[in-house]
């Protein structure tokens, strides 16, 4: 089994579904749900883990980051706005970054716990440029 499927599986149990039912609540068919578990299966597509995440009613982030497509120093856990967040603008570096470089680049970027595709990300590059166009 992998690392991955089992952490799935662990997951599944503590939500109380059985695979049957994680398949109705994801709309992922629950044959290939058991294989990713047992590991006959690798790790699933984003598309598929957002998902899955549906399914159990968890951030799509938490199995991103299992999955190994969000590197998990990258990964900052924000409980809800009532919890003490564990970081601050104040304690991170104040070095500027470039957005269009963000855009351009591979590295994943989430909005609303969802990791936006490379045409999402020229979307939103070009709305930039319209807006900050003189």
């Amino acid at each position: 089994m992998n690392t991955f499927g089992e952490n799935l599986r662990k997951l599944r149990k503590e939500k109380g579904l059985t695979v049957r039912k994680l398949s109705e609540l994801s709309g992922v068919a629950h044959s290939y749900l058991s294989q990713v578990e047992t590991g006959k299966r690798g790790v699933p597509k984003v598309e598929t883990l957002e998902k899955i995440a549906a399914g159990l009613n968890i951030p799509s982030i938490d199995l991103l980051v299992q999955a190994g497509y969000i590197n998990p120093d990258d990964y900052i856990t924000m409980k809800n706005e009532k919890d003490n967040i564990e970081w601050s603008i104040e304690e991170q570096s104040q070095q500027p970054f470039q957005i269009d470089f963000l855009l351009d680049s591979s590295h994943p970027l989430l909005y609303q716990d969802r990791l936006l595709t490379k045409e999402e990300k020229s979307k939103i590059k070009s709305l930039i440029e319209i807006v900050l166009k003189d």
